[in-house]
């Protein structure tokens, strides 16, 4: 091959480029017009009320946490086939996670194991829309109401994915979405906050500035005023406005981007059912998947990875299995079967917007191609 297909695009526009410049030169990088902007426009692409520009999506989540009240020697239910940016906030609150497996051929996590996995412990649950694939939300949803378990919606790469109509992010206490380069939308760094309580989006405002409740801090001569209090402190995790900015003016296109994205996905579910040695990973029904990848099992998995990757195809096995990680002070979980082969067995094909129609045919080829060679390899068997 003459170039390279990618796993992940970039959005770069010229009105990006034109914004950026602007607000340079403007001087109000840090603050200013485009956060609030952003949250409104987003908010209503989403269909949602309360929306918190955050300056990553580890802040995001480790804020939505706080808000859940989760603190040291809490647990929170999540999974462990995910980015160590959703769960590393749970250590750091000083929270133990607690892993619970998916369902068979899915990345869905399994509401039977879910509400087992609950004890008097329980402060909240994250669950994680595994690149952009639905989970039986709306079934966990009801276990956490009646537990009375905080439910926070990891979206970071689910922007318009669906299930029974409604769009991820609006079932859980908290959601959050991601803005990293590779996401649906680039703002080269950044997250959405998306509180379901207005006292929560009130509370959540004060924090994500240092604590700071900017209706009273500054006195009638805009210096800080020395009576208003900061009850509770916390870092800094605001987005800034130039990055708040980028995002503003990809939400007139993203639409178009996805619906690109599902046409490149379609292509894939016809064409890869001609390889049987081929798992097509299942997507709910009444659902539709975001597709920041494309997610199919093949056996010999590293191997397929490294032919592809020698020919011009960038794959990947997405996360790798985070129980495994000695700063959550736990052994690795042993009674997750199907989060174990999922991880032996999962690959990620490119399928975004920046892919043409040839483009996903040369994939599906050496993809095919890959499966010959490594199962006419005996010692790859």
């Amino acid at each position: 091959m003459s170039h390279s297909l990618p796993l992940f695009g970039v959005v770069s526009t010229t009105d990006m480029e034109q914004i950026a410049i602007k607000i340079l030169r403007s001087g109000q990088i840090a603050s200013g017009p485009y956060v609030d902007m952003f949250e409104a426009g987003f908010a209503s692409l989403i269909d949602c009320h309360y929306a918190l520009a955050i300056n990553d999506m580890t802040n995001a989540i480790h804020l939505a946490l706080r808000l859940a009240k989760v603190e040291a020697g809490d647990e929170v239910i999540t999974t462990s086939f995910s980015c160590m940016a959703s769960n590393s906030p749970i250590a750091l609150c000083g929270a133990s996670p607690v892993w619970v497996d998916i369902k068979e051929n899915s990345v869905e996590v399994d509401p039977i194991l879910f509400e087992a996995a609950i004890t008097s412990k329980t402060k909240a649950a994250i669950i994680y829309h595994v690149a952009g694939y639905a989970s039986q939300i709306d079934e966990i949803a009801d276990i956490c109401k009646r537990y009375n378990i905080k439910l926070i919606e990891d979206c970071n790469n689910s922007l318009l994915a669906t299930l029974n109509g409604k769009n991820l992010g609006s079932f859980g206490d908290y959601s959050i979405f991601s803005f990293y380069p590779n996401r649906q939308i680039n703002c080269t760094e950044g997250a959405m906050l998306i509180c379901k309580d207005k006292g929560d989006y009130k509370l959540g405002k004060q924090l994500r500035r240092l604590g700071i409740d900017f209706s009273i801090f500054r006195n009638e001569i805009g210096e800080i005023d020395p009576n208003a209090d900061i009850p509770i402190a916390n870092s800094a995790m605001s987005l800034n406005n130039l990055c708040s900015a980028l995002g503003y003016m990809q939400l007139k296109n993203v639409k178009s981007r996805l619906e690109k994205s599902k046409n490149n996905a379609n292509f894939y579910r016809t064409a890869l059912m001609a390889l049987p040695t081929v798992k097509i990973v299942s997507t709910l029904v009444n659902s539709e998947a975001a597709h920041w990848v494309f997610l199919v099992q093949v056996k010999n998995r590293d191997e397929i990875i490294s032919f592809m990757k020698n020919n011009g195809v960038n794959v990947s096995s997405l996360h790798q299995r985070n129980d495994v990680y000695s700063c959550f002070n736990a052994e690795p979980k042993k009674n997750i079967p199907n989060t174990v082969f999922l991880q032996e067995t999962i690959l990620a094909l490119p399928c975004g917007w920046w892919l043409s129609s040839a483009d996903v045919q040369l994939i599906v080829e050496v993809l095919r191609k890959a499966i010959l060679i490594t199962r006419s390899t005996p010692s790859l068997i």
